[in-house]
């Protein structure tokens, strides 16, 4: 059904995200450490990620807009997720959906499906998986 990569620090968290979209039929993705997103990225060109903003210790709004920015990468669609509301800070760096924790499973494949459809439909249809 598509690839989805999941960035967070807590392995409960990734373990939860990977058993949700493997069920669904996702494949999924997984990272821990804010170093290895960008290369991860750009090797795997998932069709969704979904970010949490804080991630070991540190606040990866610059490396959501980073990816934003990245021509390569700019148009993979991007859920954030916190425990805490930045909705603001990530729409105004281009974040395409944010979600505050906890959350409902059926709420993020929601968004999921919507925005890896979305992304799909933009690619030329020689690139499209």
């Amino acid at each position: 059904m598509g690839k989805i990569m999941v960035v967070d620090d807590n392995t409960v968290m990734l373990g939860f995200m990977t058993t949700l979209l493997e069920l669904e039929g996702y494949a999924a993705v997984t990272v821990s450490r804010p170093e290895d997103i960008m290369p991860v990225t750009v090797a795997e060109q998932p069709d969704v990620i979904i970010m949490d903003v804080h991630l070991a210790e540190q606040d990866t709004l610059a490396i959501l807009k980073e990816l934003k920015n990245d021509p390569q990468l700019a148009t993979i669609p991007i859920i954030a997720v916190s425990g805490m509301d930045r909705s603001e800070e990530c729409q105004a760096i281009g974040v395409d959906e944010f979600m505050l924790k906890p959350f409902m499973p059926a709420k993020l494949l929601e968004k999921i499906e919507r925005l890896r459809q979305s992304h799909l439909e933009s690619m030329p249809a020689a690139e499209r998986s």
